[in-house]
């Protein structure tokens, strides 16, 4: 199968480059999304010999269905992807064998520098799971917790075993073209939930959803990233995403489960040598929490 990659670039040339030379070394067809039309985006892509597509920046669904446009006609897959990413071996041609036997999303293993897992999975967007998997629960799984129980929760499942999963992070996805063709990314979030919107919808049109853990990327971002506009997205988008999902009521359900997931994060913070900047973050992100009542209407 033929595949065109997407790459999602934002000022981040030196991470670009090396990305580049690994999917043109898998032979994808790859697509630039230049996001501000940075110059020095546009001359690794030039020197690399790629097409650098300019666009305004808004936001990475609106990224990612633009370049998936550009993806020459006969790549029966397409790749789309942050640029902060370093794939290991055979990556691409692992997805691709993913959905060779039927899948029509194929998930990489995705880990931090360390070689860490690095929230690979999610689950799908109820209020029932973001209390559970947001609000009450810790990123990483505690080794007191047994396995049994751990692979009840989505972000504790372990990602060395192939098989069928509800989400996970957009960081790098493979999809069959004629899938996202009918199923694009909703651009109205600008960042942040617009990727669980996409696995809730693909969910309900029974899309075949599959982890493929021999192909692993690393991800040289990830949650470590901690911004106040960061923040201020995923407590605003989490109630837009069960609004535009499931409806009025689970919004209203959700808000005061966004809001103590918002405040545990700030305490978790505030008990810790966080420092100042992240501290900010979390106060960001309460603060839009709470406003995030207006997106019920």
């Amino acid at each position: 199968m033929k595949v065109g990659a997407v790459v999602v670039a934002y000022h981040r040339p030196d991470a670009l480059a090396p990305l580049l030379g690994q999917l043109l070394d898998e032979r994808a067809h790859v697509v630039v999304v230049n996001v501000e039309d940075d110059e020095r985006v546009a001359k690794v892509a030039a020197d690399a010999g790629v097409l650098a597509a300019p666009l305004p920046n808004r936001g990475y669904a609106a990224a990612v269905n633009h370049g998936a446009s550009l993806v020459p006609d006969d790549a029966e897959v397409v790749v789309f992807m942050n640029d902060d990413l370093r794939l290991r071996r055979d990556a691409l041609r692992r997805l691709t064998e993913a959905i060779e036997r039927g899948a029509d999303v194929a998930l990489p293993r995705v880990v931090d520098e360390a070689g860490s897992a690095d929230g690979t999975l999610l689950p799908l967007p109820t209020p029932g799971r973001i209390l559970l998997e947001w609000a009450l629960l810790p990123d990483r799984r505690p080794r007191r917790v047994p396995s049994g129980a751990a692979r009840r929760v989505e972000k504790w499942r372990p990602v060395d075993v192939p098989g069928r999963v509800q989400a996970g992070t957009a960081a790098l996805v493979a999809v069959r073209r004629e899938v996202l063709a009918g199923v694009p990314l909703d651009e109205t979030y600008f960042m942040y939930w617009e990727e669980l919107d996409w696995f809730w919808r693909l969910h309900q049109r029974g899309a075949d959803v599959r982890l493929a853990p021999g192909a692993a990327v690393e991800h040289h971002g990830g949650r470590d990233d901690v911004r106040p506009e960061k923040a201020e997205l995923l407590a605003r988008n989490a109630v837009r995403c069960v609004r535009r999902t499931q409806g009025w009521l689970s919004a209203a359900a959700v808000w005061p489960i966004v809001i103590a997931w918002q405040l545990r994060l700030w305490l978790v913070d505030r008990s810790r040598p966080s420092g100042r900047d992240r501290l900010a973050a979390r106060r960001a992100g309460v603060r839009a929490a709470l406003s995030a009542w207006r997106e019920l209407t």
